[in-house]
C-alpha cells in the first residue's frame, strides 16, 4: 500500500517556520557566543583583579544574571502573547536580544571604565535575558500552531535546529578569531568581532519577521472569543500539575547544556591546561552531526509521540554523562572531543522534540505563558549551573567526578518527571488536515487560518 504524501503547509506557515528558525538561531548564537567568550577572556577583560579561577567564576556568574531576567520576559511576553497573539511580540523580543549583543562588542573593559565595565555588562545581560525570555515560546509556538498535527513533531524540530546552527556560527567565529590572532590580540580586541557581526544576523531576522502572520491555533481561539484575561492565574490555578512536572522534565536540558558548554570549556583550559579550541571543536562537531539527527527525531516524535521520544533522549544523557568526564580526564584530544560529541548528541535527541512535547501539555489560551514559564524558570536553574558547577570543581581541586554524579542525578530526576506526565492530546489545536476540524466548520485546507484571516 503506497504511503500517502505528507500534508503540505501554506506559504504563510513556511514563512513562520523560517522566521522561528532564524530567531532560535540568533538566540543560541548569543547564548553560545557569550558563554564561550566569558569562559575564555571575560575574566581578564572585566575581572582582572581576581585570580584566574575566581575571575572565571565571576565571568560565568554574569551568564547567570541574564538567566534570572528571563522569567520576567517569559511572564510579560507570555501574558501579551496569549492575549494578543504570537506574531506581534516576536520583533520586540528579537530587538531586546540583538541590540545588547551588538553593544557588548563595543563595551570597554575594566582597564578603561573600571568597576563600571562589569556593571554595564550585567545590565546588558539583563536586557538580553528579558528578550530571550519571550523568544523561545513565541517562536516555537508560532511554528507548531501553524502546521498540521501529524507533522508538528517534524516542524517543531526546525526551530530547535537553531541551537546547533547558532552554536556552529558562534563557535566557528570564535575558533576562527583564535586561529587568526595571537592570544594577546584575541584578549585585547579580536573577541569583539563575533559580537559586532551579530548585527548582520539581527537585521536579516527582523526583515523576515515583519512578514509574519498569526498562527492557526491562536486565530481559532480568537474566533471563539476564548482569549484568557489573566493567563498566569489560569496556569497556576488549573494547570499547576503539568507545569511542575514539565519544569522537572526540562531540568536535565537546562543543567547539562550549561555544563557541557562554558563549564567544560573552562575546565579544559584551567585544570587540564589544554587549548581552548578543544572545547570549541567539541561544540562544533556534534552541532553539525545533529542537524539531520534532530529532523529525524522530529519525525520519530510524530510516529511514537513527542513525550516518548523526549524521554529516550533524557535517559541517553544519564548513560553518557560519566563516560564524557572520563574521556575528558584522559587529556587525549581525540578522546576528549569524542566524549563531548557523544554527550551533546544525546542532549540534542531530547531537545529536538522539546517544544512539541511542551506544547502538548497546555491548551492554546495559556500555552504561550505556560511554555514560557517552564522554559524560563528552568533557565534560572541553567543560569545557576555554570557558577555552581565550577565552584564544585574548585572545591574538588579540579576533580570532575562529583560534578559528573550530580549531572547523572539531575538527568534521572528529569526522566522521572517526564515519565510521570500522562499523555495528553490537546483538544483545541487547529489542524488543516483533521476531518474533525472540518466537521466543526473549519476549513479543510487550512489556508484561511494559516494566513491569519478571520473565518465567519
Amino acid at each position: 500500500m503506497p504511503t500517502p504524501d505528507p500534508p503540505r503547509i501554506a506559504p504563510a506557515a513556511r514563512r513562520t517556520v523560517l522566521a522561528s528558525f532564524l530567531g532560535s538561531t540568533f538566540e543560541w548564537f548569543d547564548f553560545g557566543l557569550y558563554g564561550t567568550t566569558a569562559a575564555l577572556v571575560f575574566n581578564d577583560v572585566f575581572f582582572p583583579k581576581q585570580s584566574a579561577a575566581i575571575g572565571s567564576l565571576l565571568a560565568l556568574t554574569t551568564t547567570a544574571v541574564g538567566f534570572f531576567a528571563r522569567p520576567i520576559g517569559g511572564l510579560v511576553f507570555g501574558h501579551f502573547g496569549d492575549r494578543n497573539g504570537r506574531k506581534k511580540l516576536l520583533i520586540t523580543t528579537m530587538l531586546l536580544m540583538g541590540v545588547p549583543t551588538f553593544v557588548i562588542g563595543l563595551l570597554p573593559g575594566y582597564a578603561t571604565l573600571g568597576a563600571a565595565a562589569p556593571v554595564i555588562l550585567l545590565l546588558l545581560r539583563v536586557l538580553q535575558g528579558i528578550g530571550l525570555g519571550g523568544e523561545y515560546a513565541g517562536a516555537a509556538l508560532a511554528t507548531i500552531e501553524s502546521v498540521p498535527k501529524k507533522r508538528r513533531g517534524f516542524f517543531g524540530s526546525i526551530p530547535q535546529l537553531g541551537n546547533p546552527v547558532g552554536g556552529i556560527f558562534s563557535s566557528g567565529l570564535v575558533l576562527l578569531c583564535t586561529w587568526l590572532s595571537s592570544d594577546t590580540q584575541y584578549q585585547q580586541w579580536v573577541w569583539r568581532i563575533p559580537f559586532l557581526l551579530s548585527g548582520i544576523l539581527l537585521v536579516y531576522a527582523l526583515v523576515v519577521r515583519t512578514r509574519l502572520v498569526e498562527s492557526g491555533d491562536f486565530t481559532r481561539l480568537r474566533e471563539r472569543r476564548a482569549v484568557e484575561r489573566a493567563p498566569v492565574v489560569t496556569v497556576l490555578r488549573r494547570h499547576w500539575a503539568p507545569l511542575l512536572l514539565a519544569l522537572g522534565a526540562r531540568a536535565a536540558d537546562a543543567i547539562t547544556g550549561n555544563v557541557v558548554g562554558p563549564v567544560v570549556t573552562a575546565y579544559i583550559v584551567t585544570y587540564l591546561h589544554k587549548s581552548n579550541s578543544i572545547g570549541i571543536i567539541g561544540t562544533m562537531i556534534p552541532a553539525v552531526i545533529c542537524l539531520p539527527l534532530m529532523l529525524y527525531l522530529g519525525k520519530l516524535g510524530d510516529r511514537f509521540g513527542a513525550r516518548r521520544t523526549f524521554l529516550w533522549g533524557v535517559l541517553s544523557m544519564a548513560v553518557t554523562a560519566v563516560p564524557m568526564f572520563a574521556l575528558l580526564h584522559t587529556g587525549t584530544v581525540v578522546w576528549m572531543v569524542l566524549g563531548i560529541t557523544v554527550f551533546r548528541l544525546c542532549n540534542s535527541s531530547q531537545f529536538a522534540v522539546q517544544s512539541t512535547f511542551l506544547s502538548e501539555l497546555f491548551p492554546t489560551e495559556v500555552r504561550y505563558t505556560a511554555v514560557s514559564m517552564v522554559y524560563q524558570f528552568g533557565a534560572i536553574l541553567g543560569g545557576l549551573t555554570p557558577p555552581v558547577a565550577y565552584a564544585m570543581l574548585i572545591a574538588s581541586h579540579g576533580s570532575p567526578w562529583w560534578l559528573a554524579l550530580a549531572v547523572v542525578g539531575a538527568v534521572l530526576f528529569s526522566a522521572a518527571c517526564a515519565a510521570a506526565i500522562g499523555f495528553r492530546r490537546p483538544q483545541d489545536q487547529y489542524d488543516p488536515q483533521d476531518p474533525h476540524d472540518t466537521a466543526r466548520g473549519l476549513p479543510a485546507d487550512g489556508a484561511d487560518l494559516a494566513e491569519g484571516t478571520a473565518r465567519p
